[in-house]
């Protein structure tokens, strides 16, 4: 007897078609929670980040009379305002004008918070957000060296230190528990953000994507304050009093009452805190 092995059916165009249909579903479904899961590991990380530096800003303060780290501040020809990422190679920060070229420049707020790794006190890795495309900065001698490379090796904004508003002081013992001293780099105005383009109580997820940080996708930031604290935050009006701290509340000192609903804030490169609980993170993801 013949027996005759008939061939397995193959797959019609429809059941072909449906199952291509399945693995797209599929695939829509756990792509973007892959995705999230990825990114939550990334904001722990930066979380860690913060830890890291907080705990050098901590040692620090106690070798300093509770002063966070600053370089030099001339209120005579920069009241207001700072410069960053000025004199990498100067072998030291807080001798201006010595070789104008190459030195750090007064208030340079990236500078101060070098002093952290001129120090030995926080490793360059821990100026990198893991979300971000940045990488760390290669150093072969601290004592040498008074600046980041280039903005590509800071991911992070830090609290203005210089400010000519007689109150402010960037002391620990002076600010305020909720002052912010550091989050992820504060977005700058470009063509698709604005700190101050979205008021507090009018803006929705999608508006504080304008605000927040490009790290973390604009989804946030992580802060630290003066306690210590570290939280991821959802829009940047995580100050004290709810203040924006990727704008300063005035374009020069005030006296006003800092409790003012309309105020979204002001920012650029020549302006610094308006009052002492004014926390005005910088610099921007702009700021070269």
């Amino acid at each position: 007897m013949i027996h005759r092995h008939r061939k397995p059916a193959a797959f019609t165009i429809v059941e072909l078609m449906v199952a291509i249909v399945i693995v797209l579903i599929l695939l829509s479904i756990f792509v973007p929670y892959l995705m999230s899961i990825r990114e939550e590991s990334r904001r722990l990380m930066c979380n860690d980040n913060l830890r890291q530096i907080a705990n050098g800003l901590w040692r620090y303060i106690n070798d300093n009379n509770q002063e966070f780290p600053r370089v030099t501040y001339d209120p005579a020809k920069l009241p207001d305002g700072y410069t960053a990422f000025t004199g990498a190679n100067d072998d030291n920060p807080f001798n201006p004008g010595a070789d104008p070229a190459n030195d750090v420049k007064p208030s340079d707020v990236t500078a101060s918070l070098f002093l952290l790794i001129r120090l030995d006190l926080v490793d360059p890795k821990a100026f990198v957000c893991p979300s971000s495309d940045d990488e760390p900065d290669r150093i072969d001698d601290r004592s040498k060296r008074s600046n980041f490379s280039s903005p590509k090796n800071l991911s992070y904004s830090y609290a203005m230190p210089f400010s000519s508003s007689p109150d402010y002081r960037f002391n620990r013992d002076r600010l305020k528990s909720t002052f912010v001293l550091l989050a992820d780099k504060n977005p700058g105005v470009g063509d698709s953000s604005d700190p101050s383009s979205v008021s507090r109580d009018d803006g929705k997820p999608l508006d504080f994507a304008k605000a927040n940080s490009p790290n973390h996708n604009r989804a946030g930031q992580n802060i630290l304050d003066a306690t210590g604290a570290i939280g991821f935050k959802s829009t940047p009006y995580c100050g004290p009093g709810d203040d924006n701290i990727y704008t300063a509340q005035a374009s020069s000192p005030t006296t006003q009452p800092t409790s003012n609903p309309d105020l979204n804030g002001v920012i650029g490169i020549t302006i610094g805190p308006a009052r002492p609980d004014d926390s005005y993170l910088v610099p921007t993801a702009t700021d070269k």
